[in-house]
């Protein structure tokens, strides 16, 4: 079955099992909180995750299954720019209860153009590479290689953006045509934007 609030696509089977395990078993004000929480956070703002265990104790241990899904729910249905009648009915349809979609509709009515916009600022921002040191170390780093710490913002951890570090080891060879790519991806880049300012 395809869904609007998916893209006319199927809806993903942990997406389904969650409204069924889950969501649905919330209470509609807790439920209604909860998206209130994401819609806010996918905004934005600071996640209160102390909140969303308390508000999914009941059950889940963490919450945070039911937190990627009303993430996924909420942006795909701004994405895709569902109204609320249709995302209501296509949740319920997945079986979400009616007074359950009714607040998640009153969500998503309140948060869609917010989140779209958002959308649209983060495109192409997503596991965004903020900054990259060398942190070489003789005896640590493997011969003939170079160790670098990559920081990542709003790389999707479990669902969720989040600011995260990785470290790599790299060969030198391979880092010197790395560069080279770069180089050549930042010139043409800028070429072709050059062209549109003219």
């Amino acid at each position: 079955m395809k869904f609007r609030f998916c893209g006319d696509g199927d809806c993903p089977d942990w997406v389904l099992a969650e409204i069924i395990s889950t969501l649905s078993n919330l209470s509609v004000d807790n439920l209604e909180q909860l998206a209130q929480i994401v819609a806010k956070r996918i905004s934005g703002a600071q996640f209160e995750e102390a909140v969303v265990r308390s508000l999914t104790s009941s059950v889940t241990n963490d919450g945070k299954t039911a937190v990627a899904c009303v993430h996924y729910m909420l942006t795909n249905a701004a994405r895709y720019s569902c109204s609320e009648t249709i995302f209501g009915e296509e949740i319920q349809q997945l079986g979400l209860p009616k007074d359950h979609a009714a607040a998640m509709c009153r969500v998503l009515q309140a948060h869609a153009t917010v989140i779209r916009q958002k959308l649209i600022d983060k495109a192409f921002r997503i596991n965004e590479l903020q900054s990259i040191r060398n942190v070489t170390s003789p005896g640590e780093t493997p011969p003939n290689c170079a160790t670098l710490e990559l920081k990542i913002s709003q790389e999707l951890v479990d669902g969720l953006p989040k600011d995260t570090t990785h470290i790599v080891n790299i060969e030198c060879a391979q880092l010197g045509a790395l560069l080279d790519e770069m180089k050549l991806a930042r010139d043409i880049m800028l070429k072709y934007e050059n062209k549109e300012n003219t």
